[in-house]
């Protein structure tokens, strides 16, 4: 149930941030692709690195991965709720709108 709600929330994210290239994953372990460019997919390791500070200085910690360092590893804890789920939809949609801004 939590992961749906996860995956609801960054699938909305992705349709207000351009950065998203893509989100996939089962349940609450999720992979968020930056890219560039949708079109091209090319990837935004800066941006990412710029997001992951971001995300930290609002008190959340992601990993990152991928062969280019631009897929966010999103794995909660599994008893994680729902108000802490939305938490953190909260301060990533801030952090993504503050590293698009180049705030």
């Amino acid at each position: 149930v939590m992961g749906a709600r996860l995956r609801t929330g960054l699938d909305a994210l992705k349709e207000r941030h351009p950065l998203i290239g893509d989100v996939r994953g089962m349940g609450l372990m999720q992979g968020v692709e930056l890219v560039a460019d949708r079109g091209t997919k090319e990837p935004a390791a800066a941006a990412t690195s710029r997001l992951l500070e971001e995300t930290k200085r609002r008190g959340v910690l992601i990993g990152k991965g991928g062969l280019y360092g631009n897929v966010l590893r999103i794995a909660p804890c599994l008893n994680i709720g729902a108000a802490d789920v939305d938490s953190f939809l909260g301060i990533f949609d801030e952090s993504l709108a503050a590293v698009s801004t180049g705030a």
